[in-house]
């Protein structure tokens, strides 16, 4: 099967073959996956890391067959500037984004090799949950966007993905999917840095999730990425005076 590589910043993944269809995902640049139709300039995909499907506009993608995807992938913590090597254009890549055979500053989207111009990785430390806590927070503030997975714009299981993969965690893309990974935490006070919390509508479905952290607090994108109170019944805003998201069951990851 033909394979592509995310050659963008951020590359939109749609519902439908249209510019005008519903985002239902977005891919970060150096993302991989294969292609299982194509229709006119558009390609149906699913992804390497996820296994989501959706299409895809063929203008933000390169072509690379399966061996030429590296096994040598380093995996970006901040926002930062790059460029094409013999190109004095930039591009702004998002953390998350998939530098390939990264070496001395250098990285790879297929064949086009490029050249950092800011350092693409903050220092984290190597505690897994110390890096959930410190990522996740580097989003605060970053608006709500249905489908999105960058500081620009990101839902709340796009940001329990993006985050989690940094350290090196993979988790599918929909919350309710998520849902269905881990071990339940039974009791609130036994909940611990790095859990996930699922909450979820009136019929019953999981439709929000945010990452725990501790101290009845909670972090999650819902409006903008924000801090909110976190306890047995679900999220508290404390500025509206109410409960925002009904909680449906905790579940510990690491």
């Amino acid at each position: 099967m033909e394979s592509g590589i995310i050659s963008k910043s951020l590359a939109a993944i749609r519902k439908e073959p249209s510019e005008t269809s519903e985002m239902v995902n977005q891919m970060l640049f150096g993302e991989t996956f294969d292609i299982v139709e194509r229709y006119k300039g558009w390609l149906r995909i699913i992804g390497h890391f996820d296994e989501y499907y959706g299409w895809l506009d063929s203008r933000l993608t390169s072509n690379m067959e399966h061996g030429n995807i590296s096994a040598n992938i380093k995996l970006a913590s901040t926002l930062f500037k790059a460029k094409e090597i013999d190109s004095e254009l930039t591009v702004n890549l998002c953390p998350g984004s998939a530098l390939h055979n990264f070496e001395n500053g250098f990285f790879y989207c297929g064949k086009t090799k490029y050249t950092q111009i800011e350092n693409p990785f903050v220092e984290i430390s190597d505690n897994k949950l110390a890096i959930v806590e410190q990522i996740a927070k580097s989003y605060l503030n970053s608006p709500y966007l249905w489908g999105g997975r960058s500081p620009y714009g990101i839902d709340c299981s796009g940001l329990t993905q993006v985050v989690y993969k940094i350290a090196e965690v993979n988790l599918p893309r929909d919350a309710s999917q998520q849902a269905l990974l881990g071990s339940i935490v039974e009791f609130i006070d036994h909940v611990k840095l790095g859990d996930l919390a699922f909450f979820d509508n009136d019929e019953g479905a999981i439709t929000h999730v945010g990452i725990l952290l501790g101290n009845g607090q909670i972090i999650h994108s819902s409006g903008f990425v924000r801090i909110d109170k976190f306890d047995h019944q679900g999220i508290f805003n404390i500025k509206t005076n109410q409960y925002t998201h009904k909680l449906r069951v905790i579940k510990r990851i690491f």
